[in-house]
């Protein structure tokens, strides 16, 4: 393979999916190191961004499923295991999976990695007046200094007239693998759990002003810095804020039991909002929870999370809404006892690891003993696997193409 130039083995490897790259790690050392520099790994993320591809879908009900977005097939993720209802977020193929009692984890699907984070105490002192604690996570990329973060927010208030006793906002930082204590969130926290999309640097929810109405609120996690984002002009209030395609959108609650979906277009630009599709679910019941995840493949259809009971896409030419179907999960517009209700979260499959450059971290699993064996053991069966003759055949036919 010496015959094929470096710089065009690094652009085709950059084109393959994580279990592919996984496996190529073990063609030889130099390919291992390149694998694992930050360059590629940023070089990959970005390629996948670019075209569309290595899309998951990590849906959380009583298990854990992890989908393929375009096959809708379920992937593996060995003996990873956690406790239901758990995944926070997720932001450049890292998934935020929040337990009780402050265990927060960092965990790469695609490459299994998990890195349990350290604990921090809860500094401010709570009222005995309060009879409601809230606690809200996110999961941000910090550009400028090249830095993953966990942003947590508790607030402490009295339900009689929900007004905020006491609040703490802390930052975690993986380069430094250490949190911080910053400026306090200044709006009550929403009643929905899910809290902080990420973009541009930045988290954002829809909280209520001082007048009681709904802005968009963005906390910058490189100058650790809030400020409001401008809303689209709609007579009615906001539900949420969700990330898809690279550009923020609005959900509005519209006539009947509809519900809009906005796009801002260009970020922090009022008038770039567009309306993107209007979804009438057939019921009754006004929807209170409809999110956004992903375009399809070719950009003609959305794919929603109904309620947390069922999966929908939505053809935006035809406007008409199909079941997407999980192997496994139950899909109904109608709700039963027996099904709670899941949470859905779009994963970009990526080789970001969860870990710390400060510290090796704390690498475990779950329910099933350390994730670092079963991660040796895969990688030597991987590396049994590989064929160098037709990793370099695969090659010279990559290269013809990419000539």
């Amino acid at each position: 393979m010496s015959d094929i130039p470096p710089e065009i083995i690094r652009d085709i490897l950059s084109r393959l999916p994580v279990k592919s790259l996984l496996r190529f790690r073990c063609v030889s050392k130099p390919w291992r190191s390149m694998i694992d520099t930050k360059d590629f790994i940023k070089l990959h993320l970005r390629h996948s961004y670019n075209t569309n591809s290595n899309r998951t879908l990590l849906v959380d009900s009583t298990q854990l499923f992890y989908i393929d977005l375009d096959s809708f097939e379920r992937l593996d993720i060995g003996d990873t295991q956690f406790e239901p209802q758990t995944v926070a977020c997720s932001c450049d193929g890292l998934v935020l999976i929040v337990f009780k009692f402050n265990n927060i984890v960092l965990w790469n699907p695609a490459t299994r990695k998990l890195n349990k984070l350290p604990a921090t105490p809860l500094e401010c002192q709570i009222s005995v007046k309060a009879n409601c604690v809230d606690e809200r996570y996110a999961l941000g990329y910090d550009s400028k200094h090249d830095d993953y973060k966990v942003v947590r927010v508790i607030q402490a208030s009295t339900r009689v007239d929900g007004g905020c006793l006491s609040s703490e906002t802390k930052i975690y930082s993986l380069r430094s693998n250490s949190w911080k204590q910053v400026e306090d969130f200044p709006y009550m926290l929403p009643s929905c759990k899910r809290w902080g999309v990420y973009l541009n640097d930045a988290l954002h929810t829809v909280v209520k002003d001082s007048q009681c109405s709904e802005v968009i609120m963005a906390f910058n996690v490189a100058k650790e810095e809030h400020y409001e984002v401008p809303k689209p002009r709609v007579n009615r209030g906001l539900s949420s804020v969700e990330v898809m395609g690279g550009c923020l959108t609005a959900i509005v609650p519209g006539k009947r039991n509809s519900s809009e979906i906005w796009a801002m277009k260009e970020y922090g630009v009022k008038k770039s909002w567009a309306k993107l599709l209007c979804f009438e679910p057939p019921l009754r019941d006004p929807c209170l929870n409809l999110c956004p995840l992903a375009y399809s493949k070719s950009g003609d259809e959305v794919l929603l999370n109904y309620e947390g009971m069922c999966l929908n896409w939505y053809n935006l030419k035809k406007k008409t809404v199909s079941f997407a179907c999980v192997p496994g999960l139950t899909a109904s517009f109608y709700a039963s006892p027996h099904d709670p209700p899941f949470q859905a979260e779009f994963c970009v499959g990526s080789l970001v690891s969860p870990h710390s450059p400060a510290g090796p971290g704390d690498e475990r699993q779950g329910k099933k003993g350390k994730l670092g064996s079963s991660l040796c053991s895969e990688e030597m069966r991987m590396e049994n696997e590989v064929d160098s003759h037709k990793v370099a055949s695969f090659l010279r036919v990559e290269v013809h193409w990419f000539t």
